[in-house]
């Protein structure tokens, strides 16, 4: 699907490119055309005068010579009196000495510029009526223009083999820009998918585990519930874990569509830091796992205290699942010059280089077998690391392998009082 698309962006680019190539080949063609036609008439012009100035006499230096292609040509003229005879003239083509009288007998009042084709040969012709002692004259200016045409020609034919090199090299370019343009969305329709088939797995494996559970029930119908409880808890366990990848699910939704709200309140953080190690406690001690805490006191902090609350509980929830028993995790909260740290460190399995480009993605487990024991089906650093970045910050990874990690959430500090009620706003949505 992607190549067609590619294909398509390059053959769509490929036109825009000839059309302006050819709209450009004309435009500075037409330009070319009109600078040399202006040249030609102010030269076609400048004879004219010197001519009667010198009373029909033929000049014997060229027109402001120079390196103009026609001061290179020359000219040639007749000058017809009021009864159309010549009274001098510097032109041995007949034929155009016949175009110039059906021309002269034309004239009006005003000087003019035509053009004339005398025996295959382009001539521009300047036809100036004048007076000079009372008596009337024609003057006509004749300039060969063959060559500029030919140069107009040449310039044409240039431009055109540039736009047709240009064209063969920008096609691959254009084709490899396309692909690298589209690359983005090609990883986001490929992460839909995973996605899909992650959230389509982790549903069916507890609906399977609920649906063989309720199976072995039917067939002990006669038993009493507490020679089942095995079976129920099961069914009861699978259930909480498919309820809280729902709730996790629907959040990442509400995310994706910026329908997420915070609530943007001063709260006290060192005291939410205590809260989250009171509660996590058990769960630590369940593991032999000392649970301990190095938390400034009296910090406070402007933002959504329970989505705060839910990153750092997915922080030092991880750490205690990737920490064997006996080992330890802190929880700490230090105060810099200009921001706050919260950092959750274990001496657990530690990441490796690739584990930490990929540990925020969706699904992603480090130990994927250590993760289905424990509930786990990796989307847990997904929305901490959302929700963080919703408050301006960021989440930083020290680890060595199997020596223990640091993950540290970074937030901008704030000086905002408690009291301070005027600053404080509600029901904002994250954008």
């Amino acid at each position: 699907m992607f190549k067609e698309i590619k294909r398509k962006i390059t053959l769509f680019n490929t036109l825009i490119l000839v059309i302006f190539m050819f709209m450009f080949i004309f435009l500075l063609g037409f330009l070319v055309n009109w600078s040399l036609s202006l040249s030609g008439e102010m030269y076609l012009t400048t004879v004219a005068k010197e001519i009667i100035s010198n009373n029909g006499q033929t000049i014997s230096q060229p027109i402001n010579s120079g390196d103009s292609v026609h001061d290179k040509f020359g000219y040639q003229f007749i000058m017809w009196d009021s009864s159309r005879v010549v009274k001098s003239m510097k032109v041995e083509d007949r034929n155009l000495i016949m175009l110039g009288y059906e021309l002269a007998i034309k004239k009006n009042e005003n000087p003019q510029f035509n053009l004339l084709v005398s025996e295959n040969v382009e001539y521009r012709v300047y036809t100036l009526p004048y007076s000079n002692n009372s008596n009337d004259y024609v003057l006509q200016v004749f300039q060969q223009i063959s060559t500029e045409r030919s140069i107009i020609a040449y310039v044409i034919s240039f431009l055109f083999l540039i736009g047709l090199g240009s064209i063969a090299v920008l096609i691959p370019i254009s084709y490899f820009l396309a692909g690298k343009s589209l690359q983005p969305i090609k990883d986001t329709f490929e992460d839909q998918k995973k996605f899909i088939a992650n959230a389509s797995h982790e549903l069916r494996t507890p609906l399977t585990v609920i649906q063989t559970n309720v199976e072995v029930l039917k067939l002990k119908e006669d038993d009493q519930i507490k020679d089942n409880m095995k079976w129920l808890n099961n069914i009861a366990s699978e259930g909480e874990t498919m309820a809280k990848l729902i709730s996790e699910l629907l959040l990442l939704a509400q995310a994706e569509n910026q329908r997420l709200a915070i609530d943007k309140e001063v709260f006290d953080l060192s005291s939410m830091c205590q809260q989250m190690v009171d509660l996590m406690i058990e769960l630590a001690n369940e593991k032999e796992i000392e649970l301990s805490e190095n938390i400034s006191p009296g910090i406070q902090y402007r933002g959504d205290e329970e989505r705060l609350k839910q990153a750092v509980r997915i922080l030092v929830d991880n750490a205690i699942k990737y920490t064997p028993m006996g080992g330890k995790v802190q929880l700490c909260l230090i105060q810099g010059k200009r921001h706050l740290v919260i950092e959750v460190k274990d001496t657990g399995i530690g990441l490796t280089e690739e584990d930490k480009a990929k540990v925020f993605s969706r699904f992603y487990r480090v130990d994927d077998a250590r993760n289905r024991e424990t509930g786990g089906v990796g989307l847990g650093l997904n929305i901490a690391d959302y929700i963080v970045k919703k408050h301006n910050g960021k989440i930083k990874i020290d680890s060595i392998p199997n020596k223990g990690s640091t993950f540290s959430i970074v937030l901008p500090k704030s000086n905002q009082k408690p009291d301070s009620k005027k600053n404080n706003i509600k029901g904002d949505t994250l954008q």
